[in-house]
């Protein structure tokens, strides 16, 4: 009878573990990440009764009581909540953020970051949040904090690029020729050219300005002319010159001169059906640039002719200029120079297997106009959002439309996530029970899947932790129950001894 209430009392020790373990669970039915725990019950030591029998069957032992046997942490995925910021992580499947204090590293599925003054993305505790930094989309280096310093000028500008390719597709329909010169139809708009009066041409068929970007990341404005010059076999030539200010225009043979502004010249040949066939482009070299013998032709990049800018104050740049064809061998015919050209259309280079785009340059009965423009360069930007993808990239993006991928924050998995040893704050250690830890980036290798903007709650089954509380009352009345029994048990066997 006195083992009855030490038994008893082992059943009210782990029944109140148990409502320990669930009241826990219930306080934290709001914690952002939090995993629900669950008690399993395990029976105690058994005394073994020798009765003297040998029938082979071991059936003559009585328990010992309860204890509490395991506490288990249950991984499932909680719900998912829209977060109020960016930096706001969940975590879809296996895996946890990296945090850490300075000292040890921490796992947690709480992803309710935030960067702080110093820039670095941190908990609400102020542990920083782990990251790999990326050079040009490539890892490099190890782990290290998650920084995006907004005051730092490294990060909070990006640098301007210069233009170095123009790609002009639109519809030129020209029909008769503005600018004439009888001796050089195909150059004619160079003749007419007057870098010292403004404006420097008087009429075209068409002019179409294109902008790009210097070095300092200023915005610059080139032109390209058009006119109709002659054709023969039923096809259209148009020529065309790319001009800038001539005030812009840096070139030491250039200062003063008429020739100021000129870049580059050349033809469009085009079917009778109005469709690009082919192109010619010149550039003119030291010497007069109204001199058709200075302008050889243009040098290729990618199949496409280019042309060099001098600004003031600023170096040179190479501008190539796609009009919706390329040549992958060159030119198809040694031309000595422009001059050398004259009438005669059958002098005019061309590129070799000339290959067209999807679409091009056309000549079509239609009104002239850009249809579609797109160049290389950028000004200087300023940070304007920091995002972080389903990868766990962090990317920055600037005000000049450029983007760059800064980090990527991993997620960490262990051989045994039931080995982790919780530390509160939303927060787990690793221990020698966990096994191996390794990292890789999310939505791989069975790795989950990081959802930005997004927050992980509780996974708390509130229903049945309801239910499990109601057992272990139950069952916490049961014991106490049987305290109560043997003690009025033990009063009989007292009361039979007084009388």
């Amino acid at each position: 009878m006195m083992q009855g209430l030490y038994i008893g009392a082992t059943g009210l020790k782990s029944h109140g573990d148990g409502l320990q373990v669930v009241s826990n669970n219930l306080a934290n039915v709001s914690t952002v990440g939090y995993k629900q725990q669950m008690m399993l019950f395990s029976d105690m030591m058994y005394q073994h009764l020798n009765l003297g029998t040998s029938s082979g069957v071991i059936q003559n032992q009585k328990g010992m009581g309860s204890v509490t046997g395991d506490i288990r942490t249950l991984f499932t995925d909680g719900s998912f909540e829209q977060g109020n910021a960016m930096t706001d992580l969940a975590i879809t499947g296996k895996g946890f953020f990296q945090v850490s204090d300075g000292i040890s590293n921490y796992y947690t599925r709480a992803g309710n970051f935030r960067f702080y003054e110093d820039g670095v993305l941190r908990t609400p505790s102020g542990m920083s949040v782990s990251g790999i930094p990326l050079v040009n989309g490539q890892e490099q280096g190890g782990l290290t904090a998650v920084t995006v310093n907004f005051n730092d000028a490294a990060t909070a500008f990006d640098p301007p690029k210069a233009s170095s390719s123009l790609t002009a597709l639109m519809n030129v329909n020209v029909t008769t020729d503005q600018v004439s010169d009888p001796d050089n139809p195909y150059f004619s708009m160079i003749a007419a050219w007057n870098g010292t009066q403004t404006p420097p041409l008087a009429d075209t068929g068409y002019a179409q300005p294109l902008e790009f970007y210097d070095s300092q990341g200023n915005k610059r404005e080139a032109t390209i002319h058009f006119d109709a010059a002659p054709a023969a076999n039923g096809q259209k030539i148009m020529e065309y010159v790319v001009t800038i200010p001539p005030d812009q225009d840096a070139r030491a043979n250039a200062q003063g001169s008429q020739g100021a502004g000129l870049l580059m010249a050349g033809t469009l040949t085009f079917a009778s059906n109005g469709e690009l066939i082919n192109m010619s482009a010149f550039t003119p070299g030291g010497g007069d640039l109204k001199d058709l013998d200075n302008w050889t032709p243009a040098a290729l990049s990618g199949g496409v002719p280019q042309f060099t800018v001098a600004l003031p104050g600023q170096e040179a740049q190479t501008i190539s200029l796609n009009l919706g064809v390329a040549g992958s061998g060159g030119w198809d015919r040694s031309t000595a120079s422009a001059a050398s050209v004259g009438v005669e259309q059958g002098a005019l280079p061309g590129l070799s297997d000339p290959a067209y785009g999807t679409t091009k340059t056309s000549s079509w009965p239609v009104s002239s106009a850009l249809n579609s423009y797109t160049q290389d360069g950028y000004g200087t930007g300023q940070l304007s959002e920091v995002s972080i993808d389903d990868a766990g990239t962090v990317t920055a993006t600037y005000s000049n439309g450029q983007k760059h991928d800064l980090y990527r924050i991993p997620l960490f998995r262990f051989a045994s996530e039931d080995g982790l040893r919780r530390e509160g704050n939303n927060l787990y250690s690793a221990t020698p029970d966990s096994g191996v830890m390794e990292y890789g980036t999310a939505g791989t290798e069975n790795y989950g899947t990081i959802l930005g903007s997004t927050l992980e709650t509780s996974n708390v089954d509130v229903s049945r932790e309801m239910v499990n509380m109601i057992v272990v009352q139950r069952g916490f009345q049961s014991n106490s129950k049987s305290i109560t029994t043997a003690n009025e048990m033990l009063q009989k066997a007292i009361e039979l001894k007084r009388n």
